[in-house]
C-alpha cells in the first residue's frame, strides 16, 4: 500500500488535521483493524471501495463517498480491489464546521455522505468524476470544502478544551477543563457531544490509548507496566481493559495482529505531513 499525508490549505488548517491519500493494486485482503483515533473523516474512493465486517460475519460493501464519524470502538475493513482513495481527516471538532448536523448522530458508525449533506455529496461526486487520482482530488476537494466552511459553528471553547485533551495526552481533569473553558461541566459536555461527537472524558481515554499505541509501536518490548505508568493507566490491569474496550484485544494482541490500515490511523510523534 501507498499512503501519504498532506497538510490542508491555511483556510482549512483550523478545521482539517490533514488529507490521506491510499493507493493500492492488489486484490482483496485480510480485514484488518481501524482504531478510534478521536477524528471524524470525509472519504472518497476512486476506485474500489473496502468491504466492512459485520458482527454477523458479513462483508458489507462501503459507499464511494462516506462519512466516517467518532469511532467509538474498533472497525474492520478489507480492500475489494484496487483502492484509490482521499480521505479528509478533521480536528476532533472540526467537521461540525462544515456538517451541519450533531455529530452525536453520527458517531459510531461510517454511513454514505448523501444521507448527511446532499450538497456535499453531489460536490464531492463530481470530484470523483474529474479525479484522475487521489492527489489531484486533494486540491479539488479543498477548494470545495473552503466554501462549506462555517466558522459560527465553531466553539472557541470547545476548540480549547480539545486542544488541551491532545497536549496532555487525555490525562486532564474534566471538572478543571470545564473550569478553564468558563463553563459548566455539563454545558461542555453537551457541547462536546454535539460538535464532537463525544464526551470529553471519552475523547480524552481515546486520547491516551492513542498515545499508548504510539508508545507500543515505538518499542515492542517496552514492558506492559511501563506504558501503563507512561500513559497514566492505574495499573497494569487497568491498561489492559480499556486497551480491550478500544481496540477489541489486548496490547500484545495487537501488536501481532496489527496490519497496514492499523498503523494509518495511529497519530505518529515527529511525523512530516507533505505540504
Amino acid at each position: 500500500m501507498r499512503y501519504r499525508e498532506l497538510a490542508p490549505v491555511p483556510e482549512l488548517a483550523g478545521v482539517v488535521d490533514c488529507l490521506w491519500t491510499l493507493e493500492t493494486d492488489r486484490g482483496e485482503h485480510v480485514p484488518e483493524p481501524v482504531l478510534p483515533d478521536g477524528r471524524p473523516e470525509l472519504i472518497l474512493h476512486l476506485a474500489a471501495p473496502f468491504e466492512r465486517l459485520e458482527p454477523d460475519g458479513r462483508f458489507e460493501r462501503q459507499p464511494t463517498l462516506l462519512y466516517a464519524g467518532q469511532l467509538t470502538d474498533q472497525l474492520l475493513l478489507r480492500p475489494s480491489g484496487k483502492s484509490a482513495v482521499l480521505g479528509v481527516r478533521f480536528h476532533p471538532h472540526g467537521a461540525a464546521g462544515i456538517v451541519d448536523v450533531p455529530q452525536y448522530e453520527l458517531a459510531g458508525r461510517p454511513m454514505g455522505l448523501d444521507a448527511i449533506s446532499a450538497p456535499l455529496a453531489r460536490t464531492f461526486a463530481m470530484v470523483q468524476e474529474r479525479a484522475r487520482d487521489p492527489l489531484e482530488a486533494s486540491v479539488l476537494v479543498q477548494r470545495a470544502l473552503v466554501q462549506y466552511v462555517d466558522r459560527a459553528r465553531l466553539d472557541p471553547r470547545i476548540g480549547f478544551a480539545v486542544a488541551a485533551i491532545g497536549r496532555t495526552n487525555g490525562l486532564v481533569s474534566i471538572d478543571r477543563l470545564a473550569e478553564a473553558a468558563e463553563m459548566t461541566r455539563r454545558h461542555l459536555e453537551r457541547r462536546f457531544l454535539a460538535a464532537v461527537g463525544v464526551p470529553p472524558k471519552r475523547l480524552a481515554r481515546i486520547a491516551r490509548f492513542q498515545h499508548a499505541l504510539r508508545l507500543l509501536g515505538a518499542d515492542t518490548r517496552r514492558p506492559g507496566t511501563d506504558t501503563a505508568a507512561a500513559c497514566g493507566y492505574a495499573d497494569q490491569a487497568h491498561f489492559v481493559r480499556d486497551f480491550r474496550r478500544l481496540a477489541g484485544c489486548s496490547p500484545g494482541e495487537h501488536l501481532l495482529r496489527q496490519g497496514e490500515l492499523t498503523g494509518f490511523f495511529i497519530e505518529r510523534v515527529g511525523h512530516r505531513r507533505t505540504p
